[in-house]
């Protein structure tokens, strides 16, 4: 209601609003909500609010959920609430990454690093060595991510985040790449649908049309997005990475049988937790937390958002046929291994050329 003045004037006028919201699919979205955050293991956990938002391609908002009871509070945590998405924001850096020239096997050393005095830290404290991007994506390794921001660079990181709808008020920092800077529910969920649809951004919208009494219309909604704002090419290295995210990382819990993609994010302290994603159909997002900023107990995003989403998703799409990712269509651009070759062959492919060099030029040694 407190938009409708933007796209119409009909002032002491009985109007009809045509939303885009789908009627099942909120009632899903509500029922699933409360009966995941009001559940034993969930309120062992004290997680105290959470918020879901369901968008379809082009960015209509097919259900949304600001709360548990809109009646006790109608605080929409999915548009206003803005909090720390975490290991959530690693695809935009990633995505940085990409546009510098690095791919999915490009492969870098997972250990101790320190950057400007500030060393971060794995969620699980322990090393993994040298291992691919997919891989660090999938398991959700902090060291790697903060090199990629390092290698593509922190305004490059933000130029991405702004491009994606998530740029205002990030700072280049070194803990940029972990996920420090607040965005809202709403804004990450459609920065992943530009992924989702190959690299072309989208306007999440929830009004189609406004009509006055006698059925004249005044508004209806017409054009699409921002445009092209990744390659098609690193929208599909990205979707590649978190396919593997759910296939064999932090993302497990949301697999339900369905070609799907998503990330897991977890702000410091277990403040926030996180679980975004789609399908072919619906690009879904879950955020978990308390209103007062008091920290969960040990809630991941890979927990009870995870399970949220596919519980939602799961129901939402069921008796739908199964179709596979269309972001994953387009051929994967892959960067060309060095010319020199070297002692490890073939296993250093993929690495650009200028690879080390610049690790060298940013990290030192």
């Amino acid at each position: 209601m407190s938009q409708v003045p933007s796209f119409v004037q009909a002032p002491d006028q009985d109007l009809t609003i045509q939303t885009t919201l789908d009627a099942r699919l909120q009632k899903i979205a509500e029922a699933k909500a409360v009966q995941i955050v009001e559940s034993p293991a969930a309120q062992k956990a004290d997680v105290g609010q959470t918020a879901l938002v369901a968008l379809a391609p082009s960015g209509a908002v097919r259900a949304l959920v600001g709360g548990l009871d809109y009646q006790e509070s109608p605080f929409n945590r999915a548009t206003q609430a803005r909090r720390q998405p975490g290991s959530a924001f690693k695809p935009i850096v990633y995505a940085a990454g990409i546009e510098s020239g690095l791919t999915a096997d490009s492969r870098m050393v997972d250990g101790p690093l320190e950057v400007e005095g500030w060393a971060p830290k794995n969620f699980t404290n322990r090393y993994a060595g040298e291992i691919s991007l997919r891989q660090a994506m999938a398991q959700s390794i902090n060291t790697v991510a903060v090199q990629v921001g390092e290698y593509a660079g922190r305004r490059h990181v933000i130029d991405v985040a702004r491009r994606l709808g998530l740029g205002a008020g990030m700072e280049a920092t070194p803990s940029l790449s972990l996920g420090v800077s607040e965005v809202s529910l709403m804004e990450i969920t459609a920065a992943y649908a530009a992924i989702a649809d190959g690299g072309t951004a989208v306007w999440p919208y929830g009004i189609e049309a406004v009509y006055d009494a006698s059925g004249r219309t005044l508004y209806r909604r017409e054009g699409s997005g921002a445009g092209r704002v990744l390659s098609s090419a690193c929208a599909a290295e990205l979707s590649d990475m978190l396919v593997a995210a759910v296939e064999s990382g932090t993302g497990r819990a949301a697999r339900f049988g369905r070609p799907i993609a998503g990330k897991t994010g977890t702000s410091q302290n277990f403040r926030d937790a996180w679980f975004v994603g789609w399908s072919a159909e619906l690009i879904t997002g879950v955020w978990m937390g308390n209103d007062d900023d008091r920290a969960m107990q040990a809630v991941t995003g890979g927990g009870l958002p995870a399970q949220l989403w596919r519980a939602f998703m799961a129901d939402a799409l069921a008796g739908r046929p199964v179709r596979p990712l269309p972001s994953l269509d387009v051929p994967v651009a892959r960067a060309q291994p060095p010319a020199t070759g070297g002692p490890e062959g073939e296993e250093a492919e993929r690495r650009p050329p200028d690879f080390w060099d610049r690790l060298i030029r940013i990290f030192g040694g």
